[in-house]
């Protein structure tokens, strides 16, 4: 199936790689969820990977001025987009 707008999660972001938040799940009022856009994953904002430490680990990722270790359920939950504002 295809993907127009290049759409991933948080989680699949590569280190170094930046992309734009393109919403955040939250079809099960998740209450992560509403804390993730509470901490400002919101659309359009830019989000990098900093840090990848292997076999499950939190990741660290980049948002503004603050860096959150997140673990991949918790990141699954961030759908990004390659398109980054002009």
């Amino acid at each position: 199936m295809s993907n127009p707008r290049n759409l991933m999660s948080l989680w699949s972001l590569s280190v170094g790689a930046c992309a734009c938040v393109s919403s955040v799940n939250d079809c099960t009022g998740n209450v992560a969820a509403q804390r993730l856009v509470d901490i400002g994953f919101r659309k359009g904002q830019p989000v990098r990977c900093l840090l990848q430490p292997g076999f499950g680990a939190p990741r660290v990722f980049a948002l503004g001025n603050a860096t959150y270790s997140l673990d991949k359920d918790t990141a699954d939950l961030v759908i990004l987009t390659d398109d980054t504002p002009s």
